[in-house]
């Protein structure tokens, strides 16, 4: 049940939104935005999934089911309904595929009772219900309480840029999953963090393509950048201002809130946290990286996390949560000492050496692969060794133009080990989605399995 709603229609044909409401939540409160993108930002000040929208007979900017569709997309408001008259089948098949949660007909609803033959369902997909009026008690409901066109009151601050973010579809929802346990106890998805000892061996494109990767896979994924004061994780998707994540730093802990909001929508499943707009104000977040961390892993199902090359506490929390944690070098001379250093400082840092891996990237095909390399390092013992192959100048050219989503789709062999790395790792964690690929280029490979986050499990530090 959701008590209060925003909608949005015509002048003309507000009642005729607020009678289609009656239907589903009948004591409901009903305000009404002036334009579709005066909803979607009042939705944006809102807690996620506490307010419900409804549109449809508007007349004027996108169609009815486009604004629909753009509001399942934002992920703000608890249910997406859209009201039209005389509903077709292809504007029903075009509302399932854009997941919104119910189609109501205003032909089909009875004018004293306000009940319809209507179509839902959970996740996106319309299945058929109908009711017939007077059944229940259901004729004597009393009208939707209408209000004004007033906004709701915000219960945090919303800055230009979030704003901007929403209008372009880009803001994330605050997913459901499993109670959060921000002390670490309970169920949570893998967190899965990227170190490098040196600048220029790959890591960030490793890690936007790692979430690329597990998006296309059907998996809702945390990005978080954590080169807090000069991080550029965002360019990997073409974004030219992400959200600055010093909104959640401070003296006091921020809200789960706060938190869900400090994030833009980078590729489809995948949602991106930081860096700092301004380099001097990664210290007041940095406390907070922890906190942040557990709350991401308690929402989504995979948590990536992208580092700046010196170990500052944000890298060290990040380190310490991490189910995986990989050291990523090249083949370049001298990359097997800084190696060896970051490794060692993991351990210190009291990382189990059971969830370290060393990653070659950039690795050409056709040249031999030392597995045993830094093996006596601390830290690398008995570690997994994983090789990501150089996918020519094509790859190169994506990356540098932020088109690592279009990277994904396209395949490749860079792609190809990067998505045998990643399924051999959640393979180890047991949550390996349905679509997880099996390429052969990699040096593992994971057994096949449903996804499930109760199969996950953490190694004994």
């Amino acid at each position: 049940m959701t008590d209060m709603w925003m909608g949005y229609a015509a002048l003309a044909h507000r009642r005729d939104l607020a009678r289609a409401l009656r239907e589903i939540e009948p004591f409901a409160a009903l305000g009404f935005a002036s334009d579709g993108g005066d909803l979607r930002l009042s939705l944006l000040d809102e807690e996620p999934g506490t307010v419900g929208a409804i549109v449809g007979l508007t007349d004027k900017g996108v169609s009815d089911v486009n604004l629909a569709a753009a509001l399942v997309r934002d992920g703000r408001a608890e249910r997406v309904v859209l009201v039209a008259r005389d509903v077709s089948g292809s504007l029903r098949s075009r509302a399932r595929q854009a997941g919104v949660d119910q189609v109501i007909d205003l032909a089909e609803l009875s004018p004293a009772s306000g009940v319809a033959r209507s179509q839902k369902g959970a996740g996106g997909r319309l299945g058929e219900a109908s009711t017939e009026a007077g059944g229940g008690g259901r004729d004597m409901v009393p009208s939707v309480r209408t209000v004004p066109d007033v906004p709701p009151v915000p219960s945090a601050p919303v800055d230009d840029a979030a704003k901007r973010n929403v209008l372009a579809g880009q803001v994330a929802p605050d997913a459901q999953g499993p109670s959060m346990d921000l002390g670490g106890v309970g169920e949570r998805s893998p967190v899965l963090c990227f170190v490098s000892g040196r600048g220029g061996v790959g890591k960030t494109t490793l890690a936007a393509t790692c979430a690329s990767v597990a998006g296309l896979w059907g998996m809702s994924c945390a990005l978080v950048d954590l080169d807090l004061s000069c991080g550029n994780l965002s360019s990997c998707f073409s974004m030219v201002r992400p959200i600055d994540l010093s909104r959640i730093g401070g003296p006091t802990p921020p809200s789960c809130e706060a938190m869900g909001r400090a994030c833009v929508r980078c590729a489809d499943g995948v949602f991106l946290w930081g860096p700092c707009e301004r380099p001097e104000m990664a210290e007041t977040v940095m406390p907070h990286v922890g906190r942040l961390l557990g709350y991401l892993a308690s929402r989504y199902d995979l948590v990536v996390v992208d580092t700046s090359t010196t170990f500052t506490d944000a890298v060290a929390q990040a380190a310490q949560q991490s189910d995986r944690l990989f050291v990523v070098h090249d083949g370049a001379r001298g990359s097997a000492s800084s190696l060896g250093r970051t490794s060692a400082l993991a351990v210190r840092l009291g990382v189990a050496r059971t969830r370290i891996a060393r990653v070659e990237n950039l690795s050409e095909p056709r040249s031999k692969f030392d597995a045993d390399l830094a093996r006596a390092e601390a830290g690398l013992e008995g570690a997994r060794a994983f090789r990501v192959f150089d996918g020519g100048e094509e790859v190169s050219e994506l990356l540098s133009c932020g088109h690592t989503a279009d990277l994904v789709a396209g395949g490749g062999r860079y792609v190809e080990s990067v998505s045998s790395l990643l399924s051999t790792v959640l393979g180890e964690l047991g949550c390996v989605p349905d679509k997880a690929a099996r390429a052969p280029a990699g040096e593992g490979k994971g057994k096949k399995g449903r996804f499930s986050l109760f199969g996950h499990h953490r190694e004994a530090v």
